[in-house]
């Protein structure tokens, strides 16, 4: 239905002469550049929108923000009910679809710092985000030999085909935003409209782990080489789950997840989630070192008395509450022993 859609779309847009045709809306995108087809196709399919001035900019270098918006529409993912808890919380327009992705599972560095989404996208994190969405979870070699395979992609330097895939590939440069869109425009021609089912499994999240806990985990699926700002800083970071099912009820478990950022020496901030069953609850807050292994949390970032005892063990964190009543609802707390994962 696309392919007819478009070329029908194509054939409304020749003219004769010596007029310049130019895709519709995008001044810069004339019928001689390499990606006009793609950017007219994705303009067609609300997968695109140009900037106010009527251009598109093709041979900008496209941030990680821009490629989430372009991934999320192109797969029309739906948007979960909760939201990611950033380290940067102010609002920002690819909200939403980082939303959307990280409810998927998909390998990205931003998901929880504006600053990183901002920055420009490495060809490595591309074939990786791409591969998790249309093939399922693949390490970075194995997503650039599925792009590759699949006629999505080619190489950029000949001089290592064969030799070096990662240096063939260019694993470690930009893009621009008509080099992606070329991409997509692609993987639509060979009909890579389905979600894989590693991607399908993770946005039916049947373990019910929290967006942020899909979104950490998301961001550690990516080959450490194309990791950006989420480097583990201390003993201390990381994800904290526990998860017991005790019948075959849709309600019948328990679950904790914590999210430990931002470490020093002192002070380290701390999200938990908690349901059992019917109940639930969350918190936010900084927790303050009292040795190598413990620490305590006095109140939530909302300025409400909660008081957490954190104890650091070996590939687990014990915490205790002693008081978080007005942070969660009555009969759950966030007591109990999380396994890192």
């Amino acid at each position: 239905m696309k392919q007819l859609v478009y070329l029908l779309l194509l054939s409304l847009l020749v003219v004769a002469g010596n007029i310049k045709v130019e895709a519709a809306g995008f001044k810069d995108v004339p019928e001689d550049h390499y990606a006009y087809e793609a950017v007219l196709w994705a303009e067609e399919y609300a997968i695109i929108d140009g900037y106010a001035d009527g251009t598109f900019k093709p041979n900008a270098i496209i941030t990680e923000q821009q490629f989430a918006k372009l991934l999320a529409n192109y797969y029309e993912l739906e948007s979960p009910y909760d939201e990611l808890k950033k380290q940067t919380p102010a609002a920002n327009w690819a909200d939403d679809y980082y939303n959307r992705l990280a409810s998927y599972g998909v390998p990205l560095n931003g998901y929880l710092h504006n600053q990183i989404r901002a920055a420009a996208i490495k060809r490595g994190v591309v074939a990786q985000a791409i591969t998790h969405l249309a093939e399922g979870k693949r390490g970075l070699n194995d997503s650039i030999q599925f792009l590759l395979d699949s006629y999505i992609s080619t190489g950029q330097n000949e001089q290592y085909e064969n030799r070096d895939l990662q240096k063939f590939f260019g694993v470690a440069n930009n893009m621009t935003r008509a080099q992606v869109v070329t991409l997509l425009h692609r993987m639509d021609s060979r009909n890579f409209y389905t979600i894989s089912d590693d991607a399908q499994s993770i946005y039916e999240n049947q373990s019910n782990a929290s967006l942020n806990a899909r979104a950490i985990n998301a961001q550690h699926q990516l080959d450490k080489s194309m990791q950006q700002g989420i480097a583990t800083k201390s003993i201390w970071e990381g994800t904290y789950t526990y998860y017991y099912k005790w019948g075959k009820g849709a309600n019948d478990f328990n679950r904790r997840d914590a999210i430990i950022s931002n470490a020093t020496t002192k002070t380290f901030d701390i999200s938990i989630t908690a349901n059992d069953g019917q109940q639930s609850g969350s918190v936010d807050g900084k927790a303050t070192m009292t040795s190598s292994t413990k620490a305590v949390m006095n109140q939530s970032v909302n300025g409400n008395r909660c008081v957490l005892e954190f104890e650091q063990l070996k590939n687990a964190l014990k915490i205790i509450e002693v008081d978080c009543r007005s942070e969660h609802d009555e009969g759950t707390n966030f007591s109990g022993t999380l396994k890192k994962q």
